[in-house]
């Protein structure tokens, strides 16, 4: 069965596919800040960066980056701090490679978008108007997940949302939200499906039931 369902924790669209509404219902004022994926006396959080730098971005792939960071903070981070679990399989699940998925992910976006395309995606997501954009949606996240917010971001500006909008509306942008939409074989989500199946067994970790282990 696919981790991706009803039934768990992740939303099935991604970031990106999501936040173009987002930007238009909510936000106040602040700065957001990169969180490294570490224990805090309540709970954990984790908030990557928001687009790596134009030079790293020339190796990397933002819409990779986009959607490990989804999963990091629509599945890992609730399980981890559901309490439904052991210190053991918790642990297990912190030490996992942050790079989970990554290759498999990579070789998806490739397949679907040419050089070109891919070029244009990085190019926005690493403008200005793109990090607010991942940023915000990063904490969207977090909010939907439950977290409070002492002081939330900024509202983006009508010419910052006005980008956005011309970007989503796109042939670019409506290809890359139609992808990320896309649910069973062949999609984002199932390209995914292996390497994470593969973590929760390593860490004995069964979502079927509280302190349960895969056999």
């Amino acid at each position: 069965m696919s981790l991706f369902t009803a039934n768990t924790v992740f939303k099935s669209s991604l970031l990106s596919s999501t936040l173009a509404a987002l930007l238009l219902m909510t936000g106040c004022d602040k700065t957001p800040e990169t969180v490294d994926d570490t224990t805090s006396n309540t709970s954990e959080t984790v908030v990557s960066e928001a687009a790596p730098s134009e030079t790293d971005a020339q190796d990397e792939l933002i819409m990779t980056t986009i959607t490990l960071d989804t999963v990091d903070s629509l599945l890992f981070a609730p399980i981890i701090n559901s309490g439904a679990f052991s210190e053991e399989q918790v642990s297990c699940l912190r030490s996992r490679d942050k790079n989970l998925g990554k290759a498999e992910v990579d070789r998806f976006y490739k397949s679907q978008f040419t050089d070109a395309e891919l070029k244009e995606l990085n190019d926005f997501y690493t403008s200005d108007v793109g990090k607010k954009m991942l940023a915000f949606g990063n904490e969207q996240l977090r909010v939907m997940n439950g977290e409070e917010m002492a002081t939330p971001m900024a509202e983006p500006t009508p010419e910052e949302m006005a980008e956005i909008q011309t970007f989503m509306e796109s042939p670019l942008g409506v290809k890359y939200m139609e992808i990320n939409n896309a649910e069973g074989e062949g999609s984002a989500m199932e390209v995914l499906n292996g390497p994470i199946e593969a973590e929760f067994e390593r860490c004995n970790v069964d979502l079927g039931g509280p302190n349960s282990t895969q056999q």
